[in-house]
């Protein structure tokens, strides 16, 4: 994902890992038990425990989209039926796998297809913002600093009161096109401009995504402590937004030599995403994940091989698919006029 980049700095790739790392967890996380006005008087330290989980991740889905925007989206015929073919390929790869390991029964198959493409938001919301991206683009081209930072300022206003608190349908708690806009922009804004409090060193930034995250885990246990279960995690709300530049600008900053390793994995971290929640592999995915809760002491390290596991299968099929797409790229071009 993300605009077309001949060199990519592996230090922003790195980013891109990490963050399907975080997706992994975020998605990781329900196995585990739920925070509760209740847990927090029984079990304190696990209830911590899992609030800070959800400070880690929560901040997965914004800087990927901060990384698109920060490099911008050049529409291209071929990276857009890249993108497509690649959907498409782990969809088909979904079904081939859940049939040889018995995951799924047959007549399930051909509606996971279009659950597939229906409930996973990102996949319509991402393919969306690439169709929309020139129109975006020029924007941010025509713009200048104070109007782009006081549009960002403005949507960030809006989204904050009629999606995270209001919860607007069009917003969708964050699971939206015009959320990711928003994000899209704001990346194209710290790759132009800097402020004082994007100004930080490297360090800094990363103990303000930290301090943020704690204040966020301190206002959710203040809340259950008193009986209210209202979860203030979302993608909306301001502390996850900030937190999630600072992640990405610590990133940004961080000194990083170009690696075809890290790029290598990186160029695959989509198909991380595609490939754990097809409908017919998320199931056995949340299964996985419960029973490695069950592990103890150990649980940490059979989280961390999982994780491993599956980042490992997608960049080596995922490959294969780069391979054929780029192969039938080639013929259909020698058939152009």
């Amino acid at each position: 994902m993300g605009g077309a980049v001949k060199h990519r700095k592996s230090n922003l790739e790195l980013l891109r890992i990490v963050a399907m790392a975080l997706v992994l967890l975020i998605h990781y996380i329900p196995s585990r038990c739920l925070p509760s006005p209740q847990s927090i008087h029984t079990n304190l330290f696990e209830t911590i425990f899992n609030l800070e989980l959800r400070s880690l991740a929560f901040v997965c889905v914004n800087c990927f989209v901060l990384i698109s925007g920060y490099f911008g989206i050049k529409w291209r015929l071929k990276s857009f039926s890249n993108l497509l073919f690649q959907i498409f390929f782990w969809i088909i790869a979904g079904i081939v796998i859940a049939k040889i390991f018995r995951l799924s029964e047959p007549q399930n198959w051909i509606p996971a297809c279009f659950d597939y493409l229906r409930a996973r938001w990102f996949i319509s919301a991402y393919l969306c913002l690439y169709i929309l991206a020139p129109l975006i683009n020029a924007f941010i081209d025509k713009s200048t600093q104070k109007e782009l930072g006081l549009y960002i300022l403005l949507f960030y206003l809006f989204s904050t009161i009629y999606g995270y608190l209001c919860l607007s349908t069009e917003f969708n708690e964050g699971m939206s096109l015009i959320s990711l806009i928003g994000i899209y922009l704001t990346g194209a804004y710290l790759r132009r401009y800097n402020l004082k409090f994007t100004s930080f060193s490297a360090s800094q930034d990363l103990l303000t995504y930290l301090a943020l995250g704690a204040i966020l885990v301190i206002c959710n246990a203040l809340l259950l402590a008193i009986g209210i279960s209202k979860s203030l995690y979302g993608y909306l709300n301001p502390l996850v937004i900030l937190s999630s530049i600072y992640l990405f600008l610590f990133f940004s900053k961080i000194e990083i030599r170009y690696s075809t390793f890290i790029n290598y994995i990186a160029a695959s971290a989509f198909a991380v995403y595609l490939f754990h929640m097809h409908p017919l592999i998320y199931g056995t995915y949340q299964k996985i994940c419960a029973d490695l809760n069950g592990l103890g002491l150990y649980t940490l390290v059979g989280v961390t091989t999982l994780f491993a596991g599956i980042f490992a299968f997608c960049v080596i099929v995922d490959h294969i698919r780069i391979f054929l797409f780029n192969s039938a790229w080639q013929i259909a071009s020698k058939f152009r006029f």
